[in-house]
């Protein structure tokens, strides 16, 4: 009788240990979810300097706005036009609450329909300059549109100047998908059509020209360089290290990595010599 209820409890064990090692192999930690992203999120939320570059992009936006003015020639009312996430308000809470999760698009549309984000340092002042000047700001993002109801609520209640709705161009006012990317091109040429787009704000190359939505090679940095005496004049940019267009090219292109095949990846991407 002993030796059969030995003999139970080491298959029972077997039993246990193999359905043990099944679930191991099948599911991921969830501390791995999204773990790239626990130091640039660190940063970006807590990083001093993330404030200084925010303050610095808008004091050159300002310098250029007035030496726009003093030299003005042009015969349309004059535009800055500006991208929305990570260049005018904050949406780092909602990548801090990524990390242990797997990602959720329902959990963004939830987040921007809040309208909670908060706005980034000098980004309000900024657009309240324009305002006095009375340039016309448009607002250019690829948030969808049913995130538009939550966007204009947030942008309202941050009390960023908003003369009419369509002042706010959504994803697909105009917009196509060319490569890697959703273009801006045809909405800027939209906001062209009526006014002078003296200035270009935003994270993300892809804000500023189609001349940048080209990464297959080496990340597009050939553009960048092609164009490099409009950074500052024409484009502000600002920092991001959390997501962007700068993501695809690291994994090749590749669809439906895992996050411990993106973590492989970017660790192929660095470069230590």
């Amino acid at each position: 009788m002993i030796k059969k209820q030995f003999l139970y409890a080491i298959l029972a064990s077997a039993v246990l240990f193999s359905s043990c090692a099944t679930k191991k192999q099948t599911t991921t930690d969830p501390e791995e979810y999204h773990s790239q992203l626990i130091m640039s999120v660190a940063w970006f939320q807590n990083a001093p300097e993330v404030a200084a570059l925010y303050h610095q992009g808008f004091n050159i936006a300002r310098e250029r706005v007035d030496e726009i003015l003093e030299n003005n020639k042009f015969e349309k009312p004059l535009a800055v036009v500006t991208d929305i996430d990570e260049t005018i308000i904050n949406n780092s809470p909602f990548e801090a609450s990524l990390i242990a999760k797997e990602e959720n698009q329902a959990g963004w549309y939830a987040w921007t329909a809040q309208a909670t984000a908060a706005a980034l340092p000098g980004a309000l002042e900024f657009a309240k300059y324009l305002e006095s000047k009375n340039i016309a700001i448009f607002y250019i993002t690829n948030r969808d549109d049913n995130e538009r109801e939550g966007t204009l609520k947030n942008l309202k209640m941050l009390g960023f100047p908003l003369p009419g709705e369509n002042h706010l161009l959504t994803k697909s006012d105009l917009s196509y998908t060319t490569g890697n990317t959703s273009s801006k091109k045809e909405r800027r040429e939209k906001v062209s059509e009526t006014h002078e787009i003296v200035l270009l704000l935003g994270d993300n190359l892809n804000d500023f020209s189609e001349l940048f939505e080209d990464r297959k090679e080496n990340n597009g940095k050939a553009a960048v360089e092609a164009n490099k005496a409009l950074f500052g004049q024409k484009f502000i940019v600002f920092p991001n290290p959390m997501y962007g267009a700068f993501e695809k090219p690291l994994y090749n292109y590749e669809e439906g990595l895992t996050d411990a095949q993106k973590r492989e990846r970017l660790k192929t991407k660095l470069k230590a010599e």
